[in-house]
C-alpha cells in the first residue's frame, strides 16, 4: 500500500502584535517588501532620557539596520547641551536658546519654538554653528531641511553645506519677518551643515537630516528629548507652529516618553497626568491623524520610590484612553529598587543619581523597546 500523505507541519504562530501599533507596522511591512517610497518616521517627545539619543539611539539603530538607514532625522543647531547618535555638533562663541527654562509647562513669550521645543540664536560676530554627519553607513544623497525663523527686518544668517556655495537668508516681501521657513539643501553623502549669523538675532529650529526616499528609502527616529519636560511641555508650545511642523514630518509613531519628573512631584496627580497625556494625544492627531502612538512608563526613580507607580498606572490609563500602545519601562526594569540595582552592577547600567540610566542601560532599554514595536513582525 502507498504510504499516506503526511501533511506539513503548521508553521509556529508569531507572537500578537499590539493593535494599536498597526499602521505603523504596516509601513514597517510595505518598507520591507520594497514596495514603499516614503520613509517610517518615528517622532520621540521626551525628557532628559531621550535628550541623551543613547535610548533613542539604540531604537533607531535597531529599526534602520533591519528596515533601512534614513538618516539621523531632526537635530538642534548651535546648542551645546545637546548630543545625538551619528552626527558631531560645535559652535564657536556664544549661542542662546529659548525659551530659557525649555522644560517649562506654562507658555513662554509666544510659544514657538519649531518642532524641537528649543530655538538657537547667534548673534552677529557670535560665531558659526555646525552639524557634521559621522555616521559611515550614510553615503547616498542627504536632504538637508534647515528650520530658521527671521523675527525682525534686520536678521540675517549665511548657511553653508561643504565646499558649497554659501547663501545669505534674509526677510524678502513675499517672506516677512515672523514666520517659521524652512530651506532645503542636498549633498551627496555624508557633509558639514555651517550657519553664519551675519544681521541680528536669526533664529534657528533644527536640521532635518535624511536620505532621498526615492532612492533610499527607511526608518527615521527624530528625537525630541528635553531636559526636565513633562507632559506639560509640549502642550505649552504654540499648537498651530508646532503642529504645522509635526504635519511636515508625517510620522507614523509618535513616542510620549515623560513621567520621571512628573514621579519628582512631591504630591503626585495621577488624573492630571492622564489628562495631559491624552490632551496631547489629542493634539498630534489634529495634525498627524494617521499616527499611531506608544506612551512609555517612567523609570524607576530611588528618591520616588512610592510615586513612580502611580505615575506608571496614570500613564497607563492615558494611554488606553487615547487608544496607545502602553510599554511598561518601570517593570521592565525590574520594578521597585531596581535603579540602585542597577548603579551597583559593574559595569553599571545606571547612574548614582538615582535618576538617570548609564549609555549602557539606555541602550539596553532601547533594545528591548525595539522588540516590543516589532511584535507580531515575522522575522
Amino acid at each position: 500500500m502507498p504510504e499516506a500523505a503526511t501533511s506539513a507541519a503548521p508553521a509556529p504562530a508569531l507572537p500578537a502584535g499590539e493593535p494599536e501599533l498597526a499602521r505603523f507596522q504596516a509601513a514597517l511591512r510595505e518598507l520591507a517588501r520594497g514596495g514603499r517610497k516614503a520613509h517610517v518616521r518615528i517622532v520621540w517627545l521626551g525628557d532628559s532620557h531621550g535628550q541623551a539619543d543613547f535610548w533613542t539611539g539604540a531604537l533607531r539603530d535597531a529599526l534602520q539596520k533591519r528596515f533601512g538607514k534614513a538618516g539621523p532625522g531632526f537635530v538642534h543647531v548651535g546648542w551645546k547641551q545637546y548630543r545625538h547618535d551619528g552626527v558631531k555638533l560645535s559652535t564657536e562663541e556664544k549661542w542662546t536658546i529659548r525659551p530659557k527654562v525649555p522644560a517649562a509647562s506654562s507658555r513662554t513669550g509666544d510659544g514657538v519654538f519649531g518642532l524641537g521645543g528649543v530655538v538657537t540664536t547667534g548673534a552677529a560676530g557670535s560665531g558659526w554653528a555646525r552639524v557634521n554627519v559621522t555616521d559611515e553607513g550614510l553615503s547616498s544623497r542627504l536632504s538637508w531641511d534647515v528650520c530658521y525663523r527671521l523675527r525682525s527686518p534686520g536678521d540675517e544668517f549665511e548657511v553653508s553645506l561643504g565646499a558649497g556655495p554659501k547663501q545669505k537668508i534674509r526677510t524678502t516681501a513675499t517672506e516677512p519677518p515672523g514666520e517659521l521657513r524652512h530651506l532645503t539643501l542636498v549633498s551627496e553623502g555624508r557633509e558639514t551643515l555651517q550657519v553664519v549669523p551675519t544681521r541680528g538675532n536669526p533664529e534657528l529650529c533644527g536640521v532635518v537630516i535624511e536620505t532621498d526616499p526615492a532612492d533610499r528609502p527607511g526608518v527615521v527616529l527624530d528625537t525630541l528629548g528635553i531636559n526636565g519636560a513633562r507632559f506639560g511641555t509640549p502642550l505649552a508650545w504654540d499648537e498651530a507652529s508646532f503642529g504645522a511642523e509635526l504635519a511636515r514630518r508625517k510620522p507614523s509613531l509618535v513616542v510620549l516618553e515623560y513621567g520621571t519628573n512628573e514621579a519628582g512631584d512631591v504630591a503626585v496627580d495621577p488624573v492630571k497626568y492622564t489628562q495631559r497625556l491624552v490632551r496631547l494625544v489629542e493634539r498630534i492627531r489634529r495634525f498627524a491623524p494617521d499616527t499611531d502612538c506608544l506612551a512609555l512608563a517612567p523609570t524607576d526613580r530611588a528618591d520616588a520610590r512610592a510615586r513612580t507607580p502611580l505615575v506608571r498606572d496614570a500613564i497607563r490609563e492615558g494611554a488606553q484612553q487615547a487608544g496607545c500602545s502602553f510599554w511598561d519601562t518601570y517593570a521592565v526594569m525590574g520594578g521597585d529598587g531596581s535603579i540602585r540595582a542597577w548603579a551597583a552592577e559593574s559595569p553599571a547600567r545606571a547612574a548614582g543619581d538615582g535618576v538617570h540610566l548609564t549609555q549602557r542601560g539606555y541602550r539596553e532599554l532601547g533594545a528591548s523597546l525595539a522588540t516590543h514595536v516589532l511584535r507580531g513582525l515575522p522575522p
